[in-house]
């Protein structure tokens, strides 16, 4: 018992120093980073009556941003993710963590002045960790959730956009980062199907051409995005 009692003790002190990170104004990549080891640490020390669950997950992206400017058209963005997800919660306090590994596909019709249009593709591998509580509704056979957490998204491989003159290829970075939240409802202890926003704090595009963010910033400009998610536990 006295075991128990101090894992409780050890995760609730990991959660202070979570919500802690969360309120730093100055968030960057080396905090969200830090935060998702502080995240995978706590897995480490719930205790052993903890339920440990496995599941397939898959997120669609809501908002298809498109733009315009004087040496590209932007259009029809469209992202989706799918891959194996791991739930782990402490059943007395209906809070835990949840991280999962998705293949992440992301399309868009580009349109350069005086070219043709192209279709480019990005694929990622992302990471997100989050930290998850889940709210009882009496009787009924649902509950709410309410997650929050780091990822990080590692390039597999990417098209590159050719500007003509203006500039060198723009092409993906290798490595991206943010910050999500998400909410939504779980039904029957197998499905759990939601919402989720994700705050990107990093440029996900660059070229080689000095003195051309004109060109860039657009691919950069779209800080935040929301989606659904649904998530089948076995």
């Amino acid at each position: 018992m006295f075991v128990k009692f101090a894992n409780i003790e050890n995760s609730c002190y990991i959660c202070r120093d979570i919500i802690q990170l969360f309120n730093n104004e100055n968030m960057n990549t080396k905090t969200i980073t830090k935060c998702t080891a502080i995240l995978l640490l706590a897995m480490l020390s719930v205790p052993a009556f903890s339920q440990l669950r496995f599941g397939v997950r898959a997120d669609v992206g809501l908002n298809n941003p498109a733009f315009n400017t004087d040496a590209l058209k932007v259009e029809n963005l469209t992202s989706y993710s799918v891959g194996p997800s791991l739930e782990l919660m402490l059943p007395i306090v209906n809070f835990g963590i949840d991280f999962a590994l998705l293949y992440n596909n992301n399309r868009m019709n580009v349109n350069p002045t005086g070219a043709a249009t192209k279709e480019i593709a990005n694929h990622y591998l992302l990471l997100p960790v989050n930290a998850k509580k889940k709210f009882g509704l009496g009787i009924l056979p649902a509950k709410l959730y309410a997650t929050a957490g780091p990822y990080v998204g590692y390039l597999i491989s990417g098209d590159k956009i050719n500007i003509g003159d203006i500039a060198e290829d723009v092409k993906a970075k290798d490595f991206q980062a943010g910050l999500g939240l998400g909410f939504g409802v779980e039904v029957f202890r197998k499905l759990q199907v939601g919402a989720n926003y994700r705050a990107q704090l990093t440029d996900n595009y660059a070229t080689d051409t000095p003195g051309v963010l004109d060109v860039i910033n657009p691919f950069n400009k779209k800080k935040s995005t929301w989606g659904l998610s649904a998530t089948l536990y076995f």
